[in-house]
């Protein structure tokens, strides 16, 4: 299909804006104008199609979302620790991703009432959470083979969380969060900062609280709820979490 010049012009201006900002309105001017003309945004699609991206329209707002693989957009570890210096060794990046998968699973239990505004989690919460989870699958993987079934190395990052202090000395003093691996609190600021620059949480550094944006709920509506990868992980975190819940309730 061919491209008139002022098609290929709204479709280019909306997918440098959608690189930029990551989410768009579809109130947004240059959102409503492409979607206006059939050809300015099937030449949106290709160019994202063309990019090693896609567009994903909820009904109120595109999405810009980067295929892992044969993307130019994509990041693999050495370029992220690159754009993330904090962000030490490649366990860390595991863990990261382990705490950001806590925080998904519990705003995501409810797939049919979504609160945003109301859903929190605070960064104690989620340490717990993490704690508890590497606790219970540590001891399923005695002899390696949950960490094979699962495809996460449990051991290493068993071991490193563990010799993490909550938080260092300048996060205890300090008014305001620091990012980084130097602590547990470090970390699950540097994976919640991942998904604050994505556009999907609001962070409340005060009261050490993230709160969800309602573009979350369409990630996870939309595209999340189709990927068998995070349904499988998010459901044995859940299981997990509320076998350990049982464990402590029946000790008390």
């Amino acid at each position: 299909m061919s491209y008139s010049l002022e098609q290929l012009q709204q479709a280019s201006r909306l997918f440098f804006d959608l690189l930029r900002r990551k989410v768009i309105s579809l109130d947004d001017p240059a959102a409503a104008e492409c979607l206006q003309d059939t050809g300015a945004y099937d030449a949106l699609q290709y160019m994202a199609k063309e990019g090693g991206c896609r567009i994903m329209n909820s009904g109120h707002r595109l999405h810009l979302l980067v295929n892992p693989l044969g993307s130019g957009f994509a990041s693999n570890f050495t370029q992220l620790r690159n754009k993330y210096s904090r962000i030490e060794r490649k366990t860390h990046l595991h863990i990261i991703n382990i705490i950001i998968l806590v925080f998904l699973a519990e705003m995501d239990q409810d797939e049919h009432h979504f609160k945003p505004g109301q859903d929190s989690m605070s960064y104690i919460q989620i340490s717990d959470q993490v704690s508890s989870l590497f606790q219970a699958w540590v001891e399923m993987d005695a002899d390696g083979g949950f960490s094979k079934q699962w495809r996460l190395d449990i051991q290493a990052m068993h071991k490193v969380w563990t010799s993490l202090y909550m938080q260092t000395k300048s996060q205890e003093e300090g008014d305001s969060l620091t990012r980084g691996a130097g602590s547990r609190i470090g970390l699950i600021h540097e994976g919640m900062k991942l998904l604050e620059e994505e556009h999907l949480v609001f962070i409340s550094e005060n009261e050490k609280r993230i709160f969800p944006r309602e573009e979350l709920y369409e990630r996870m509506r939309y595209l999340y709820h189709d990927v068998d990868r995070y349904k499988e992980l998010k459901a044995l975190t859940l299981r997990t979490l509320t076998e350990k819940e049982g464990e402590a309730h029946a000790a008390y």
